[in-house]
């Protein structure tokens, strides 16, 4: 696809002519994954088999390259590259990169042609407004598309327009097709209540935010919020289908106005051995035999399920329109032993001297055994772990592949120059924090138990406790307690130390879902982990004992939490609310919250200094937050609070240099006077 700035078109009077080959010189021609909407389009067009076509094509080009070279040879491959581009390019779909908001106007009003083809806007995704980038469509499919993309749910819906927006963009998410369950049941989500201490903030008022301390506060958990159920049988026939040689413990998932993870668990086995019954209600209040269900989705899943008189309804509009159920990633088969941490993960620890030095040990220890010219080590640093006999002739022919085949290698001058400048930049990358520990990443679920109670109408408990996961791999090996980070983050608050739990139960009821961590039900976890879901989200989980020991397990970080309001949707409000996504960047907030700990680093601990700092870092998750809301607000309360950030962030930038010191007396009472900034001056 296409994929080009908006100064370029302007700049051609918004009536381009390129080729694929100038496109693809101009760095313009872009791989995409397939999707729901690339399908709908082929399916409008009358496109068939284009994956079939595409592996044929690319078969021939790899028996010719067998064969000896000749002029014939090389135009023959010629020949197949340019029917491989044809076959393959999209010119009914592309993305433009807005680089004004006039440019963004224009498109919008009166489209645009490029190669006598006219363009008009279809929708932004996640991902693509924060980088300034909207899909357009051709005029020819575009009226077709859209229709199908409404998938006949109710317009007359109340939403919060960039919600609206985000919930049709998953259509675009790269999928791959699997087949539709036998039986898919919709279900509400299961939510617990429970007391926790917490710290609140809110920014409602003029002024700095109020932080309180609240003791026994009644705290509201969804913990079911983005994740659903399905039987071993259908993970079985969609890892056949994905050619994995393992049953997949969970899978996250594409369906229209669907998004979120479903992990294996055998509610059929609940039902009969627990439930004894396999008669439940589903989100419309009708009764669902599960004898008949593969899949449970809940409603934090189905996005509009409201919109929707029933499932049926919603099935029957999936299936008229051309939806097709994918999956766009499935746990691994087994997780890793060692990853790299990361400045945000342990910015927030008060380590000695002593704990630091054990801490780097590993990422030293890996240095000197290149350094030292240890060719498997040096083999492990390039190819990475899953280096095997499997995937080793996928690897390109360069020198780490002649390594493999001569270790004596390891003293070539070239080969020891290459490894050198990748070690360079690994031990610059060191001195900021990447360092090497025990600990992996694996996606979070809720209690698949607790659910499952919720599901039938019982006493809702699950089998963690408060304070307890459980994750296979860190069972196996006899951990007694674990970290838990997730990006992004912004204090200690969001350090989680918990208890690796297994009892035989356990065992039983989660033993297909083994590379994956099982969150409890009744405690803070992911209100403490940056409100992390479990729609896909992933926690880093680590037994080191320097971060173990260290993690302090402080109150929860609670925000106030903001609505946007609700109307029936237009155009426009959809083009209003991409323009104030344009150029969000949470990554900003976390960068002035990491200089604010290394101003704060320069403070004794128990100063004002120190503790106004300490304020201000754990303002940085509630301003986290607020990044996040500012497309659906769009105004008032959340700009405010973003102000009122840089403001109260200003001082802290300007005293980050090396020269500044705050020892005593009138320079002193001048540092704090300008830490605490008066509101009314904002």
């Amino acid at each position: 696809m296409l994929k080009l700035h908006s100064s370029r078109l302007k700049k051609e009077k918004w009536n381009l002519h390129i080729t694929l080959q100038e496109a693809r010189r101009n760095e313009e021609l872009i791989a995409l994954s397939d999707s729901n909407t690339l399908r709908m389009i082929d399916a409008i067009n009358g496109v068939k088999d284009v994956d079939k076509k595409a592996a044929a094509i690319q078969k021939e080009i790899r028996y010719i390259k067998k064969l000896e070279t000749s002029k014939a040879n090389r135009r023959r491959i010629r020949d197949l590259y340019t029917e491989l581009d044809n076959l393959l390019y999209k010119p009914d779909y592309m993305c433009l990169i807005i680089d004004k908001d006039a440019d963004y106007d224009k498109a919008c009003e009166s489209g645009f042609s490029i190669n006598d083809i006219h363009y008009e806007r279809l929708l932004g995704t996640n991902g693509g407004v924060k980088n300034s980038t909207i899909v357009f469509v051709s005029s020819r499919v575009a009226p077709e598309l859209k229709r199908r993309l409404e998938n006949g749910r109710d317009p007359n819906k109340e939403m919060v327009p960039a919600k609206f927006e985000s919930y049709k963009a998953l259509s675009c998410s790269g999928s791959f097709p699997v087949s539709l369950p036998r039986g898919i049941c919709v279900v509400p989500d299961c939510v617990t209540h429970f007391k926790s201490n917490i710290i609140y903030l809110n920014d409602e008022n003029d002024g700095e935010p109020v932080m309180e301390y609240r003791e026994n506060e009644e705290v509201e958990l969804i913990d079911s919020d983005g994740y659903g159920l399905m039987l071993p049988a259908l993970a079985k026939r969609w890892s056949d289908e994905l050619g994995l040689d393992y049953i997949m413990a969970g899978a996250n998932t594409r369906f229209s106005w669907e998004k979120g993870m479903v992990f294996c668990f055998d509610f059929l086995e609940f039902a009969d051995k627990v439930a004894r019954t396999r008669i439940i209600k589903d989100a419309w209040g009708n009764d669902v035999d599960l004898t008949y269900v593969e899949l449970i989705l809940t409603t934090s899943q189905l996005k509009l399920w409201d919109s929707y008189s029933s499932f049926q309804s919603y099935l029957e509009n999936c299936l008229n329109n051309g939806y097709t159920f994918g999956l766009t990633k499935v746990c691994p088969k087994e997780l890793e032993n060692e990853r790299d941490l990361n400045y945000q993960f342990i910015q927030s620890y008060q380590l000695t001297d002593e704990q630091i030095e054990e801490l780097i040990q590993p990422t030293i220890q890996e240095l000197r055994d290149i350094l030292g010219l240890d060719y498997q080590k040096s083999l492990l640093f390039l190819k990475g772990m899953y280096l095997s006999e499997d995937n080793l002739w996928q690897l390109e022919d360069d020198f780490a592949k002649a390594l493999m085949i001569e270790p004596e290698m390891i003293n070539d001058p070239y080969v020891r120059n290459r490894i050198w400048q990748m070690l360079r930049k690994r031990i610059k990358e060191a001195k900021v924090g990447v360092i090497r520990v025990h600990g992996n990443y694996s996606i979070i679920s809720g209690d698949p138990y607790a659910l499952c109670q919720s599901m039938f109408g019982l006493e809702v408990t699950g089998l963690l406790k408060a304070g307890e996961l459980y994750n296979k791999y860190w069972i196996d090996r006899g951990t007694p307690y674990v970290s838990c980070f997730r990006a992004p983050m912004s204090a200690a608050n969001n350090i989680v130390k918990l208890k690796v739990a297994c009892t035989d139960k356990m065992a039983h009821w989660y033993r297909y879902m083994n590379t994956c961590t099982i969150l409890n039900a009744w405690d803070t976890t992911t209100h403490a982990t940056n409100g992390a879901d479990k729609d896909g989200d992933m926690y880093f989980l680590t037994d080191n004992k320097v971060l173990v020991e260290n993690t302090l397990n402080l109150p929860c970080i609670m925000c106030v939490q903001r609505k946007a309001p609700k109307k029936i949707v237009e155009e426009k409000d959809l083009i209003l609310a991409n323009k104030n996504s344009f150029g969000d960047d949470i990554g900003k907030t976390t960068n002035r919250v990491t200089t604010m700990f290394d101003v704060q680093a320069r403070f004794a601990v128990g100063t004002e200094e120190h503790d106004i700092l300490a304020y201000r870092i754990i303002c940085g998750e509630l301003y986290q937050q607020n990044k996040r809301l500012c497309s659906s607000v769009l105004k008032g309360a959340v700009l405010h609070s973003l102000n009122c950030w840089n403001a109260l962030k200003l001082h802290t930038l300007q005293h980050s240099d090396e020269t500044h010191r705050c020892d005593s007396g009138e320079s002193r009472k001048k540092c704090v006077d300008g830490i605490r900034l008066n509101p009314k001056c904002l």
